[in-house]
């Protein structure tokens, strides 16, 4: 048996053939970029064909509804509002599957800060699945043990990107009456590698080890990165907070596209229907519909694409803040529910740069805005007094 191309735009790395193959011969393997493609063992394959069947990339299916219900929403609890990057709402399924005695699988980073999918059982262990991060989780073994929850009758509770959700869905063949899950927004993923580069990058600057590292502004809408830092050489720790995407190479890369995987620049899943019982996005722009509503903390979008979501929305909209939305209003700022991200003419040569330069250089120069300084500038003026000053002269004007 042999896959039917070799074209890596048209492999997402969900893992469902992998996960599928009844001999495990297909071994999830890295390329030059550091993103995940099948290889199959040869002497191992008996040409079952079942990777091929269950490939969600070159067999997409769309069985959720084309007229999902759409709402604004964040969560009552404010403590838990501030510890979301969006409106909780995440934390909110997550709550009760795990009262059900269920688990909830998601992307969260292990003590080498590499990005895997894992799996929580009680609230506690849901902390490190929480908070967006922007680049792509490794899926391996995450499929096979879904399948045994659920085969064991427990609520399993699922969140990814579109091809993550698509492939598991592929994966099992069938559906489950315990099992809920949510896509994600997606604008595309960089690869592990391409973030671990940035790390390396980040250490060299500090001239010590980073201890903590996030990609959000939990509680409200900033994207900023944030990390914390123990420098061995200036006998000092502390933390960094860049408030503006433009400042950081990896952010300003990652907004611009530069490093996605290429199957993300032909997403099938970036569409109405969407994959997941429930997508969870930002709500950008959400004061512009709902001017009344508390959106400092940030506001989730939320679309209920099957009867399984909008049982599960039964069961936990008490513990919410909600108002009825509908698509038009929800992609406005959200271009990606419906059409995928499109490929810059610098992506064929962002990581190949990287290996012939060295990612500091190319940080300093590709990945960087043509006013960087400027840009620096801006942000300094805005976090002092003198920004505050300037902000209460044009409140002053606008009246």
């Amino acid at each position: 048996m042999y896959f039917k191309t070799l074209d890596k735009a048209e492999c997402c790395g969900c893992t469902a053939c992998f996960a599928a193959c009844p001999k495990r011969c297909i071994t999830m393997r890295s390329d030059e970029e550091g993103f995940l493609y099948p290889e199959i063992d040869k002497a191992a394959c008996i040409e079952c064909g079942l990777c091929e069947r269950v490939c969600p990339f070159d067999r997409p299916t769309y069985a959720n509804t084309p007229a999902p219900q759409v709402y604004a929403s964040y969560v009552k609890d404010e403590n838990q509002q501030v510890q979301s990057s969006s409106g909780g709402l995440f934390y909110a399924v997550s709550r009760w599957v795990i009262g059900q005695g269920g688990i909830v699988y998601g992307a969260a980073f292990d003590e080498l800060f590499r990005l895997r999918h894992t799996g929580a059982e009680t609230l506690e262990e849901l902390r490190p699945l929480r908070g967006s991060k922007y680049l792509q989780s490794d899926l391996r073994g995450t499929f096979r043990e879904i399948r045994a929850h659920l085969k064991a009758g427990r609520w399993v509770y699922f969140t990814g990107t579109g091809c993550q959700v698509a492939g598991l869905r592929a994966f099992l063949q069938q559906e489950y009456a315990t099992l809920v899950t949510s896509d994600l927004v997606c604008h595309g993923t960089p690869s592990q590698q391409l973030f671990d580069w940035h790390l390396d990058y980040l250490r060299q600057k500090e001239q010590g080890e980073i201890t903590s590292y996030s990609f959000r502004d939990m509680g409200g809408w900033g994207i900023c990165e944030t990390y914390n830092y123990v420098s061995q050489t200036r006998h000092k720790s502390g933390v960094r907070r860049l408030y503006s995407y433009d400042l950081s190479p990896y952010f300003y890369q990652f907004m611009r596209a530069f490093g996605y995987r290429y199957s993300c620049y032909h997403c099938p899943f970036a569409r109405i229907p969407r994959q997941g019982d429930i997508t969870l996005a930002d709500y950008w722009g959400v004061k512009r519909y709902f001017p009344n509503m508390d959106t400092d903390k940030g506001v989730s979008l939320v679309l209920l694409n099957s009867p399984q979501g909008a049982a599960v929305w039964q069961e936990v909209e008490n513990t919410l803040h909600s108002c009825p939305s509908c698509v038009e209003h929800a992609v406005a700022e959200n271009g990606n529910l419906l059409r995928p991200t499109r490929m810059p003419a610098i992506r064929p040569h962002c990581y190949d740069m990287i290996h012939r330069r060295g990612y500091r250089s190319v940080a300093r120069k590709e990945f960087r805005p043509p006013h960087y300084y400027l840009t620096r500038l801006r942000v300094f003026l805005a976090q002092t007094k003198l920004g505050a000053l300037l902000k209460w002269v044009k409140r002053r004007q606008g009246r």
